[in-house]
């Protein structure tokens, strides 16, 4: 059970992170360019994505091979 806390804290420190990298990019920015700024595997990231959007912080768009990344009104 440990465990499961800790990771769920990892993934939500990243979100944070993930949130504030968004920022620096004026609120607007590929999954690409994020996941490369903050240097996380392809996992982490779209754990990170999925915790921000089931929260309603960030709206996903498809564009090409990745997602734009749009911080919401709430974000």
């Amino acid at each position: 059970m440990e465990e499961t806390a800790k990771f769920s804290d990892t993934v939500a420190q990243t979100a944070g992170n993930l949130l504030e990298a968004l920022k620096a990019f004026g609120g607007d920015a590929s999954s690409w360019d994020l996941k490369l700024k903050l240097h996380l595997s392809s996992s982490a990231l779209y754990l990170a994505l999925g915790w921000l959007a089931a929260q309603g912080k960030i709206s996903l768009y498809p564009k090409e091979l990745n997602f734009r990344v749009v911080m919401t009104e709430r974000g």
